[in-house]
């Protein structure tokens, strides 16, 4: 091509229609790993990063400011998915005139350090982990005939043929501040701070209608905007994992319960024992232990053929329920931590922060006793000489209150007693107030009326009314809330409709619990290591693992609703503290636009509630002996009953 000026045309028009054909051919990675003298590597792309590759290109191509189009890319460590974005943005700068891109990491380090153009041979000057070498790697490395001519200064490239542009910056609040860009990369999203990476989520529409976001997990968790934003279902997501690699992915399998495997690359292991393998199916459960005892009962060629294979049946508990491989495997086996493999394998947003609750446990919880509300709506009432009157669930309409369970006649069980416990906000629609529903008797969360938009006052009377509606067999429902914030506007409605079977103040590390002579309304939340908030969620953390038990004998609590175990993943150790706090800036399933966790402290605090509210007696029918005194009295008032009804038929 270098002799035929119309086959480099026709060949560089290939590559604008099909990238793929320029990676395939033309573009080389640094290798550090790689032998001495073979660090330059020509990239052959995979089936998965092909179809990466397609979606960039569909992206940049198509993105306009009336219809923008970003993408996510959600990938495992060493799937390429940096190379590729750094690499498609040479591409363009190579083949289109007048293109402007921008890059940005969350140092300017990352972004640009010592790179400037060679002159001689194929190294490039500067650390390959800055996005300007990997882009200046590939296009240095060209022919010397497809080469453009190119000026480089600090953070920025200019193709002097074309005009195109690559510019760079660190991913600070100021990121692409006054900058305009064909395509964007935010790299390592995951690890910018969560203040300014919402910031930037935010803010980077009026830069560019292609924002490109590329990153694993980081320590902030599920709580972080990045992860929000691949849950938002609002960005398309591509996924680079390791499970697409051809290298890690061989003999691919899951265990769904504790001593099952279910093997999705039968022909693995049928290749290494097919005495063994040939009698189980792709994608079939088997029980793990009986295939163990025939191996212990076969010959020693199979079991010798069996040597090297084994599988971890342990329900998916240790890797958040995620597929396997021999490689995974190995990766576990060589001490690699959970949090390691979270982060930079599996792109487990939640197990890659320092979590509070274990997740095995919600793991657990979610298989055992998440399900969806028996009835969802809201509850009615008018506001009469200051307390709520004539209280009745709707179902349908806004679908504020969720309910597990039975409702007769309209209302929860009135043999069983019950508790309300609330987590207070503003009613701006920063975070939600939530009141959580109790049932004492089976110690279980039945109720959840969460709204973003509520005024305290209103919500003090919502309050009261789902008191007054549970009733219970105590005829009182035992109402506790979090006293912080706009905890006392809250309380003084409480005065003022005068509903008494409140939760007072108290040390709840004392033995007694006696109060003080000047009782002061609600629970109050105070940080630290010894803090009444670590205190509340360690209780907590007790009761939800008491629940998993078959025999109880602690407090426990029987948790039904999934948000509520999201947000028991974003509690998370940071800094010395523990909290969801910045990690968890975003859009949630109740409109609040920050989730604070409120579900987890109202659930919190009525194991609180339980100290005070006692179960109901339930009233169990007498059984009577037949020819007794009781049993004949019983017997003639049916019979008078059932006469008297007769007689009412003809009249």
């Amino acid at each position: 091509m270098s002799l035929d000026p119309g086959m480099l045309y026709a060949y560089l028009e290939l590559c604008r229609n099909k990238p793929q054909i320029l990676f395939n051919s033309s573009f080389f990675v640094y290798e550090a790993r790689a032998m001495p003298g073979k660090q330059n590597v020509p990239f052959i792309l995979r089936p998965q990063q092909e179809y990466g590759v397609e979606r960039l290109k569909y992206a940049i191509d198509n993105a306009t400011e009336m219809n923008p189009h970003n993408l996510i890319f959600d990938k495992s460590r060493e799937e390429g998915a940096t190379e590729i974005i750094c690499k498609m943005f040479g591409a363009y700068f190579l083949l289109y005139d007048d293109m402007s891109f921008l890059v940005g990491s969350r140092a300017e380090h990352f972004v640009d350090q010592g790179v400037r153009l060679p002159t001689k041979g194929t190294r490039v000057p500067g650390l390959h982990k800055s996005l300007m070498h990997k882009i200046l790697y590939g296009l240095w490395n060209l022919p010397e005939y497809m080469r453009p001519n190119m000026f480089k200064s600090h953070l920025s490239l200019e193709n002097l043929d074309n005009g195109s542009k690559i510019g760079g910056e660190a991913t600070t609040d100021n990121f692409g501040a006054a900058d305009r860009a064909k395509a964007v990369l935010v790299d390592e999203a995951a690890r910018i701070e969560p203040i300014v990476a919402q910031y930037i989520i935010d803010n980077i529409q009026d830069v560019t209608p292609c924002c490109i976001f590329n990153s694993t997990h980081f320590k902030w968790g599920s709580g972080h905007p990045y992860s929000r934003l691949i849950n938002s279902n609002k960005v398309e997501v591509i996924v680079l994992g390791w499970e697409d690699n051809p290298v890690k992915n061989p003999g691919l399998y899951n265990s769904p319960e504790m001593d099952v495997i279910q093997i999705y690359d039968i022909d693995y292991y049928r290749e290494k024992c097919p005495t063994i393998f040939n009698e189980i199916e792709d994608h079939k459960s088997f029980i793990y232990s009986d295939l163990q005892l025939k191996v212990a009962e076969s010959s020693d060629e199979v079991q010798e053929q069996m040597g090297s294979i084994s599988f971890v049946a342990d329900g998916g508990e240790r890797l958040f329920s995620c597929d396997r491989s021999p490689w995974l495997d190995g990766q576990e086996a060589r001490g690699r931590r959970k949090q390691d493999i979270a982060i930079n394998i599996l792109r487990i947003p939640q197990g890659s922060a320092d979590q509070f609750f274990d997740d095995m446990n919600l793991v657990r919880i979610e298989k055992k006793f998440v399900k969806e509300p028996t009835f969802t709506g809201t509850l009615k009432y008018e506001i009469k000489d200051k307390r709520p009157v004539d209280v009745e669930f709707k179902r349908g309409g806004p679908k504020l209150l969720k309910w597990w369970g039975s409702l007769p006649d309209g209302k929860p069980r009135q043999d069983h007693n019950y508790i309300v416990s609330c987590d207070i906000s503003r009613g701006t629609g920063a975070s939600n107030s939530v009141a959580a529903i109790t049932d004492v008797n089976t110690s279980e969360v039945v109720g959840l009326y969460v709204n973003p938009n509520i005024d305290v006052t209103d919500f003090a009377e919502l309050a009261v009314a789902l008191c007054l509606w549970a009733g219970g067999g105590s005829r009182n429902t035992y109402l506790i809330w979090e006293q912080n914030g706009p905890g006392d506007t809250f309380a003084n409605r409480i005065r003022k409709i005068g509903y008494a079977f409140v939760y007072y103040k108290v040390n709840e590390r004392a033995k007694t619990r006696k109060r003080g002579r000047n009782k002061t309304y609600g629970w109050t939340s105070t940080t630290g290591i010894n803090g009444t908030k670590n205190a509340l969620l360690g209780d907590l953390d007790a009761a939800i693992d008491e629940s998993l038990q078959t025999d109880k004998r602690f407090p426990y609590l029987i948790i039904h609703d999934m948000q509520t175990i999201r947000e028991l993943r974003d509690y998370i150790f940071q800094g010395g503290t523990m909290d969801v706090g910045l990690a968890a800036q975003a859009t949630e399933s109740s409109g609040a636009r920050y989730a604070h966790g409120d579900r987890v402290i109202a659930i919190g605090l009525s194991l609180l509630a339980m100290k005070e509210q006692p179960k109901a007696k339930v009233k169990q029918a007498q059984k009577v002996r037949k020819n007794t005194m009781l049993h004949r009295i019983r017997e003639r008032k049916k019979e008078l009953s059932r006469k008297k009804n007769e007689v009412n038929k003809w009249l």
